[in-house]
């Protein structure tokens, strides 16, 4: 009996952690049955690829959140790796590696810009992250100015096959970011990005450097970017110059449907991944239903508030027993 009342007393005080894989399950449920000739493996792989760019921003981003900021440039990081390996790599080693790597070390670049500005001048992360995006879609446009460029065959090919003719990459990628997150999460550094994200200044008294840790947490989101980017690329064969123009909106939604708090400190990237898959499935019964495009930005946006409003009041809820 004790553990029962033990039971729904957690659940009480962390019922919010619950609300993404509820939804997950009932939209995987309402998918199936409006889609029933084609909800099978292969087309779980196709949704999952489709997906995944979606899940790597929204990983960086929930690691913002987390530390309580937010990065809108995002999007602007997407969109200028993406057109810069669509015009640049070659079908060789040698280009492949160079130019996955310079976009990965453009994404971080960013990122560590916008983390060293925001920790040095406590500017606001919606100013600074928006300047940044901004330089990102107008550099992007230098870069490709209309949709085009292509990508070498065997990155492709790499990224769109079949391990066993059933399980796409993207999985094992999305297997790899919870596993390093579970770990990562327990480790000091984890720890204090939490801690940072719940209250900055006590996290200061204790000794844990704001700055870097302000700067870890946007350069992880840059670099994440910078992937999502690349792996677009791969997967559409061709650039664009505003391939990266959805995603800060739906990276932010994403987070906080997947249990992240705009006001920093909660949240995880298994919620994350979830989130972005949400999103994503969302959007394909939409489609399936012939809903207006406008439409599915409403929807997307309504989702938003209702995902901010239920986070603020479970965290209002928390303050108020710890008030008791």
């Amino acid at each position: 009996m004790k553990s029962v009342n033990d039971l729904n007393q957690l659940l009480r005080k962390n019922w919010t952690v619950l609300v993404p894989y509820i939804v997950f399950i009932t939209l995987t449920a309402i998918m199936f049955s409006v889609q029933p000739g084609t909800f099978g493996f292969t087309y779980m792989a196709t949704k999952m690829d489709a997906a995944i760019t979606l899940i790597i921003v929204t990983v960086g981003q929930t690691i913002v959140l987390i530390s309580g900021g937010f990065d809108l440039s995002v999007g602007g990081v997407v969109s200028v790796t993406n057109s810069l390996v669509a015009v640049n790599m070659q079908d060789s080693p040698e280009s492949i590696f160079v130019w996955t790597m310079v976009s990965l070390a453009v994404g971080f670049g960013i990122g560590f810009f916008n983390g060293f500005v925001v920790a040095k001048t406590r500017m606001q992360p919606f100013i600074v992250t928006l300047v940044t995006l901004s330089v990102c879609q107008g550099w992007a446009l230098l870069i490709l100015r209309v949709d085009g460029g292509s990508v070498p065959a065997a990155v492709a090919s790499f990224f769109t096959q079949r391990v066993g003719g059933i399980l796409p990459i993207s999985f094992f990628v999305i297997v790899i970011i919870i596993v390093v997150w579970l770990f990562f999460k327990r480790t000091p550094t984890g720890l204090a990005l939490y801690m940072v994200g719940c209250n900055a200044n006590a996290a200061r008294l204790n000794g844990i450097s704001l700055t870097k840790m302000y700067i870890f947490a946007y350069s992880l989101s840059g670099v994440c970017a910078a992937v999502a980017g690349v792996y677009r690329t791969a997967l559409v064969a061709s650039g664009s110059p505003t391939a990266g123009t959805a995603f800060t909106m739906l990276s932010i939604c994403a987070a906080v449907i997947g249990g992240a708090a705009i006001s920093g400190g909660v949240g995880g990237i298994v919620g994350a991944v979830l989130g972005a898959l949400i999103m994503r499935g969302i959007t394909e019964i939409l489609v399936f239903l012939h809903v207006s495009s406008y439409l599915t930005l409403l929807v997307q946006g309504l989702l938003l508030i209702l995902a901010v409003t239920i986070t603020s009041y479970s965290q209002l809820q928390k303050k108020k027993r710890g008030n008791l």
